[in-house]
C-alpha cells in the first residue's frame, strides 16, 4: 500500500502484512482456514493403507503432512 505524493498521510509506503490478513475479516478467514487444514491433516493421519494407496500417498508422506504447521499450506508434491 503506497501513499500518494503530496498527501499528509504518515502511513508507511509499503505494508508487510498480506492483503488478505490486513482486513479485519482477514484474520478470521485465516484462522478458519488453519482450523480446516488441521482437521484435514488429522483425517489424513487416520486413513488406512488401502485408502492412502487410492489417493496416491504413502504412509511416510502422510505422516510428514500431518507434522506440518497449519499455516504451511504450500504444495510439496511435484
Amino acid at each position: 500500500m503506497s501513499a500518494q505524493l503530496g498527501s499528509a498521510c504518515s502511513a508507511p509506503a509499503v505494508s508487510r502484512v498480506p492483503a488478505q490478513v490486513a482486513r479485519p475479516d482477514g484474520w478470521i478467514r485465516c484462522l478458519f482456514r488453519w482450523i480446516q487444514v488441521t482437521r484435514s491433516r488429522a483425517h489424513l493421519a487416520e486413513l488406512d493403507e488401502h485408502l492412502l494407496r487410492d489417493i496416491g500417498i504413502s504412509r511416510p508422506d502422510a505422516a510428514a503432512e500431518t507434522r506440518r504447521s497449519p499455516w504451511d499450506t504450500t504444495s510439496r508434491r511435484p
